[in-house]
C-alpha cells in the first residue's frame, strides 16, 4: 500500500512574545489508502495541530516547522498558497471537532455544502443543490430538505456535525481528516457514520485520519493506531496489540480510566496520578456508602413542549413541532437520573423547561411538593443547569471569580470581598487553583472550564443539579477527572442529579436510574442495571447494539 500522508521527524513549535512553545517533538506516521488510522491522546497532547499541519491550517506567522509532510505528493511544508487551495477540500477534507464555529453562522446550510462542491467540481448550482441535499440523506437526516434550508443554530449539534461530515464527502476526496467527528453524536447516528467511513474507506480506496479521544470507537474502526502524549507518538502499532497489550504506561493508564468494566458509582483512575506513580488503591479509592432516602426531589407529570415550526406573513404561528411529547419522570434525593436517546429527541428541550428556559407548554413539574407552574424564578434557584459547551456558555469577558459567583449578585449584594472568598471556596470544592480565579475563560483547559461551570452551579447550593452532555467534549483521562468529582459532590452533598448524555458507559457509570427518550416520549425506564444490561423495548435494544464496544 501507498502512503497517502507520511509525516516524518515532524517539531512544531508557535512563537510567543517571550518565548517558544513547543508542541510537538519529532512525530512520524503514515496513513496508506483504504486505510484508517487512529491518532488518540489527551486534550493538549499534540493530535489536532498534527492533523491541522498536514493541511498547513496554523498561523503562518507564529508557527515554526520541522520535519517533512507529504500529502499525495505534495510536500506541504514547501507548498505555495495556490498548491494548497488546490489540495485542501479537493483530495483532502477535514471534519472539524466543533461544528458550531467552523460553520458561518449567516449562512445556510446550502450555502456551506455547495460552496465547496462548486469551488472544486464542473457542475451547475442546480446540480450542486440536488447533490447536497443527497449528501444529507446519506447522512443518515430523515428531513434533509429542511436541514438543506436551515441556519447552523436551528440545528442539533449532531446535525450540525452530520453538515460537516457531508461538507467532507462531497468532492470524493482521497484523505480525510476527522478530528473527534462522532463527539456530538448519539451512539446510533456514530455507529451509522463510522459504519460509512469505514465502508467509504474500503470501497474508494479513501485513506482516514481519525482523531478521537473514544478508544472503543478506535477498537471497532481502526487499523492502526498512534497514541501521543505531550508532543509525542510513545507507541504506535495494529489496534488489537495496542488495545488487548499496550506496552506504555500512559497508553494502560488511559485504558484504565475508561469507565468500561469498572463497577457502578465507583472512582475511576485517573491519567495524572498513574503517570505520577500512584498505587492503583489510591487512584480509584472507593466512595463511603451514603443511606438513600427515597424521597422524590422532583417529579415530572405529563410535561410537554412545543416550539413554533412556522410563521405566515405576519408572524403569526401556523405550525408547532412537538419536542417534548407528554413526559413523566421522577428524580429521588440523592440519585441519579439519567435521560439517554438520540439528537432531537427531545432531552435538552426537557432540560430546559425544566431550569425555566423554554416555557412548559403543558402537564406539570413538581418540586419537593411545589408546582414550579407560575411561580417566581427563584423558586427554582435549588434548580441549576451545566450546559454541553462552557467555551460558549461562559461569558469569555468575566474572570472566573465572577462568573462563578454570578448567581449570588440575583438576591443580594455580597461585596467584592466576599464574592472572591465564596469564589476561592468553590474553586477548592471542584479541584481548581484559587490562584487562578482571574483568568478568562479561553485560558482554561476544556476539563477546567467545565469545573468553572459546575462551580458556577454549585454557588447558590443547589439539590438538584441538570448536567447536559457534561464529559462529550472532554478526553478519557479528563473525562475520569470529572465523573470522579460528581460522585464526590453527590456524595459529600446529597445531590441529585439529572444525567443527559449519549455515552452509554458513562450512563451505566454514573446513574441510578435511566429513562430512554425518543421523539420526545419515554419509551422505557427504570433501574439503570435492568435498563442498560435487559432492555424490554425494541429501540432500547437498537441503543445498546450501536454502543461501540473496547474488545477488539
Amino acid at each position: 500500500m501507498s502512503a497517502v500522508v507520511s509525516i516524518q521527524n515532524l517539531t512544531l513549535a508557535f512563537a510567543g512574545f517571550d518565548d517558544t512553545v513547543t508542541a510537538l517533538r519529532g512525530v512520524s506516521l503514515d496513513v496508506n489508502a483504504g486505510e484508517i488510522v487512529g491518532l488518540v491522546g489527551e486534550s493538549g497532547s499534540g493530535k489536532s495541530v498534527t492533523a491541522m499541519s498536514v493541511l498547513r491550517l496554523l498561523p503562518e506567522a507564529k508557527t515554526r516547522y520541522g520535519g517533512r509532510i507529504m500529502a499525495l505528493g505534495h510536500d506541504v511544508l514547501k507548498a505555495g498558497t495556490r498548491e494548497m487551495q488546490a489540495l485542501r477540500g479537493a483530495d483532502v477534507a477535514m471534519i472539524f471537532q466543533e461544528p458550531m464555529t467552523a460553520l458561518n453562522p449567516v449562512l445556510k446550510v446550502r450555502d456551506h455544502i455547495t460552496d465547496v462542491i462548486l469551488r472544486h467540481r464542473d457542475m451547475s448550482g442546480d446540480a450542486a443543490t440536488a447533490l447536497a441535499l443527497d449528501l444529507l440523506r446519506d447522512m443518515k437526516i430523515a428531513d434533509a430538505e429542511r436541514v438543506l434550508n436551515a441556519y447552523p443554530h436551528e440545528l442539533s449539534g449532531g446535525m450540525r456535525q452530520r453538515v460537516m461530515i457531508a461538507m467532507a464527502f462531497s468532492c470524493h476526496p482521497k484523505l480525510i481528516i476527522a478530528d473527534e467527528p462522532t463527539t456530538a453524536l448519539d451512539v446510533t447516528v456514530q455507529a451509522q457514520i463510522l459504519n460509512l467511513l469505514k465502508e467509504r474507506a474500503a470501497a474508494t480506496d479513501t485513506a482516514v485520519l481519525l482523531i478521537t479521544h473514544d478508544l472503543a470507537v478506535v477498537a471497532q474502526l481502526c487499523d492502526r493506531v498512534y497514541v501521543m502524549y505531550r508532543g509525542e507518538v510513545v507507541e504506535h502499532g495494529a489496534t488489537s496489540s495496542i488495545i488487548t497489550k499496550p506496552q506504555h504506561t500512559y497508553t494502560r493508564a488511559l485504558l484504565n480510566a475508561l469507565p468500561e468494566g469498572k463497577a457502578p458509582k465507583t472512582r475511576l483512575e485517573t491519567v495524572a496520578a498513574a503517570m505520577l506513580g500512584e498505587s492503583a488503591e489510591k487512584r480509584a479509592a472507593p466512595l463511603a456508602a451514603k443511606p438513600r432516602t427515597g424521597k422524590v426531589l422532583l417529579e415530572a407529570a405529563d410535561v410537554t413542549v412545543r416550539y413554533p415550526r412556522a410563521h405566515d406573513v405576519l408572524g403569526r404561528v401556523t405550525s408547532m413541532h412537538t419536542a417534548v411529547d407528554q413526559v413523566s419522570l421522577q428524580i429521588n434525593e440523592g440519585e441519579t437520573l439519567s435521560l439517554v436517546g438520540e439528537s432531537g429527541c427531545g432531552k435538552t428541550s426537557f432540560a430546559a423547561t425544566l431550569v425555566g428556559l423554554t416555557p412548559l407548554t403543558s402537564g406539570r413539574l413538581i418540586y419537593r411538593g411545589v408546582d414550579l407552574s407560575g411561580t417566581p424564578p427563584e423558586t427554582r434557584r435549588e434548580i441549576q443547569i451545566v450546559f454541553q459547551d462552557p467555551q460558549s456558555s461562559l461569558d469569555p469577558r468575566w474572570p472566573a471569580w465572577r462568573i462563578m459567583t454570578e448567581p449570588l449578585t440575583v438576591a443580594g449584594k455580597p461585596s467584592r470581598a466576599a464574592l472572591r472568598e465564596q469564589a476561592a471556596a468553590l474553586c477548592r470544592m471542584v479541584g481548581l487553583d484559587p490562584s487562578s480565579m482571574d483568568r478568562l475563560p479561553h485560558e482554561f483547559s476544556g476539563g477546567q472550564r467545565q469545573r468553572l461551570a459546575i462551580a458556577r452551579a454549585l454557588s447558590v447550593q443547589p439539590r438538584l443539579l441538570v448536567l447536559d452532555e457534561p464529559t462529550s467534549a472532554l478526553d478519557v483521562s479528563v473525562q475520569a477527572q470529572i465523573l470522579n468529582l460528581l460522585l464526590d459532590l453527590q456524595d459529600q452533598n446529597g445531590l441529585s442529579y439529572l444525567f443527559i448524555s449519549h455515552n452509554v458507559s458513562v450512563v451505566r457509570h454514573i446513574s441510578d436510574h435511566v429513562a430512554v427518550m425518543h421523539r420526545g416520549r419515554i419509551v422505557e425506564s427504570g433501574a439503570a442495571s435492568d435498563v442498560l444490561n435487559a432492555p424490554q423495548e425494541n429501540y432500547t435494544r437498537t441503543l445498546m447494539d450501536a454502543v461501540p464496544k473496547l474488545a477488539v
